[in-house]
């Protein structure tokens, strides 16, 4: 019996990323995986996985409602003709596909709590909908913060398949840092692109350096003109380059499941200075707590600490040696676990 991971498209993200990683993983551990892609996407993710597309439309808002229809009949034929693959279904957007899966093989990988994605007068609808789902099928969840939240909801948690960064962010410490502070800019109501700009221009009347990473070529081309690096869809290489040489890492969301590039960050000795958004709790522990400011806090505030941060440079060195540390000890666990870990009824 195979695994069939379903994504909405390979666009490049890190929930993406870690979806693929699960599929890897369940090949890895036990019967073959494929990967099926509601949607195509002009920078897609490489993989060695089998990929099979429902259809090659790049993704257009104002045409979802046509396409949708055509997206689950494929998908039901598919589900004919492998009655016995298990699906996991990974975003919201796939979830309406998973009805056409006989309970038994129908799994939800969760990474976030998706329903804060849209805008408040929807959320409620969207929750009820993803809650509805969760109830009728097993779930995987991404860390304990997130099977603590889905059980508050009652919707049991079967297993978790615990997120972690890729080892190879990991590096010495031995490069010069000379950029002040990294970040990695999204779109998304909940990641606070007007945060994110509010700092940016603190930063720009302070002569702070700032390296801006993003996915989209949009939000760079908005930031280029006021940071001393703005890079676009960067390498793994690329990306621990810039942590190593940078002092502090930005992040700035309303909320994150996970909550995975100030991770990648510290395995570079970049200490993160973070908004409470749920999942940073999972990793940024044993002195790192001090970093985790309050979602209330003012940008006035969390400017004036950062920038308090990275002129302390004896504070600063010892934080980049708890960030490795902990990174490490991580890096080392994830590495011998079998995914999914069955998760206990407690």
């Amino acid at each position: 019996m195979n695994w069939c991971v379903v994504l909405p498209s390979l666009k490049v993200s890190g929930g993406v990323l870690e979806a693929v990683r699960l599929a890897e993983a369940l090949q890895k551990n036990g019967p073959s995986s494929e990967l099926v892609a509601m949607w195509s996407t002009p920078h897609p993710i490489a993989t060695s996985l089998p990929v099979r597309h429902l259809a090659r439309w790049n993704t257009r808002a104002e045409l979802v409602p046509v396409q949708y229809p055509i997206l689950i009949a494929r998908f039901a034929n598919r589900v004919r003709s492998q009655p016995a693959a298990r699906q996991v279904f990974t975003h919201y957007t796939t979830m309406p596909l998973a009805f056409t899966v006989a309970r038994r093989n129908r799994f939800f990988f969760l990474q976030d709590l998706e329903w804060r994605f849209v805008g408040t007068w929807l959320m409620p609808l969207l929750r009820a909908f993803i809650l509805f789902a969760y109830r009728r099928g097993h779930i995987i969840s991404a860390n304990s913060y997130l099977t603590a939240c889905l059980r508050a909801h009652g919707v049991p948690v079967r297993f978790e398949a615990p997120i972690w960064a890729n080892p190879a962010f990991a590096s010495d410490g031995s490069a010069t840092r000379d950029i002040d502070f990294a970040m990695v800019i999204r779109k998304g109501k909940h990641k606070r692109l007007d945060l994110y700009h509010a700092f940016l221009d603190r930063a720009a009347s302070a002569r702070m350096r700032v390296a801006v990473i993003s996915t989209e070529d949009e939000l760079i081309s908005r930031v280029r003109e006021r940071v001393a690096f703005a890079v676009v869809r960067p390498s793994l290489d690329e990306m621990r380059d810039i942590y190593s040489r940078s002092k502090c890492f930005i992040h700035l969301s309303d909320h994150e499941g996970f909550g995975l590039p100030p991770l990648e960050a510290m395995g570079a000795g970049c200490v993160p200075l973070c908004r409470d958004s749920g999942g940073v709790r999972v990793y940024m522990n044993e002195g790192l707590q001090e970093l985790v400011m309050p979602l209330e806090a003012p940008i006035e505030v969390i400017f004036t600490t950062a920038l308090s941060l990275v002129r302390n440079e004896s504070m600063l060195k010892r934080l980049q040696g708890l960030c490795r540390a902990i990174f490490g000890r991580g890096a080392r666990t994830s590495e011998g676990c079998e995914f999914p870990v069955p998760v206990s009824a407690d």
